[in-house]
């Protein structure tokens, strides 16, 4: 099968980011799309104790034209919300035995062709691998005494939330698949949703799929009602090719991460 684009069945789209560029967060990413669509991520930290917090993490959505009660933005801050709170790395959130950063995420979408989930999920992976903390100076044994967490005065010494332990820090994305016929596609463009049988979005964590694994039709503005549903094998073989492939697109990502910070040019236009 051959794609409009010519992009072979696993690889993504073509975009263009940039990270660190808002001023009062502590972490921020901009992406645009080949198609058009843009999403900016804004990541805020606040220091909480942990036994009064139920997550340490809160997504707010916002897609430009639509209501914040829609289908479309309710359902993606669902799944972001529930891919972080079941797959982040909360240790390098924690400060003391008492004491942990809780992140607030607000993602906005400007404006979008295809569904953009995978678009709002690869703009949060890039804001929170670029999100800084301030350095803890205090304790960070409070157990038996009741203390405060004490900060660094000096911005310079903070640290990325990447560093904050010694575990590995990688968000988890959600990942888009198009299943028409017996061809699986990564990343569908506008083009191929409107052609699709079904359609996956499933969640990458761990250099594996993970759950939510959703079965849903892009086609909303198809004129065939005649949808098929998935079988084994179809399901079988998205989360294949997704196993073998999105690994990559993190490094891929990483490697946006490091060029955006060897340029010197702070502009985001």
């Amino acid at each position: 099968m051959y794609r409009p684009d010519l992009r072979s069945p696993h690889q993504f789209r073509l975009l263009e980011a940039k990270t660190g560029f808002l001023p009062g967060s502590n972490g921020s990413a901009r992406i645009r799309m080949t198609d058009g669509g843009e999403c900016i991520v804004s990541v805020k930290s606040k220091v909480v104790q942990r036994a009064q917090e139920s997550n340490l993490i809160e997504v707010d959505v916002d897609i430009s034209g639509l209501r914040d009660d829609s289908n479309l933005v309710t359902n993606i801050k669902y799944n972001l919300t529930t891919l972080l709170l079941q797959s982040f790395p909360f240790k390098c959130l924690h400060l003391t035995s008492r004491y942990s950063y809780k992140l607030y995420i607000d993602c906005i979408v400007i404006s979008h062709a295809s569904y953009p989930v995978t678009l709002v999920s690869l703009t949060t992976y890039l804001a929170l691998k670029t999100t800084r903390l301030p350095l803890l100076v205090s304790e960070t044994n409070d157990q038996d005494i009741e203390e405060l967490p004490t900060f660094s005065d000096d911005w310079d010494d903070s640290k990325l939330l990447a560093h904050m332990s010694d575990i590995q820090f990688r968000p988890p994305i959600l990942i888009t698949i198009g299943v028409v016929g017996s061809n699986i596609l990564l990343d569908p463009s506008t083009e191929e949703e409107q052609v699709l049988d079904n359609a996956i979005i499933a969640g990458f964590a761990d250099d594996a799929v993970t759950t939510p694994i959703i079965n849903m039709n892009l086609a909303y503005n198809s004129n065939n009602t005649q949808f098929k549903g998935l079988d084994n094998k179809a399901i079988t073989e998205s989360i294949a090719l997704c196993n073998k492939y999105c690994g990559a697109l993190f490094k891929a990502l990483d490697d946006l991460i490091d060029q955006d910070e060897d340029d010197i040019d702070g502009s985001i236009f």
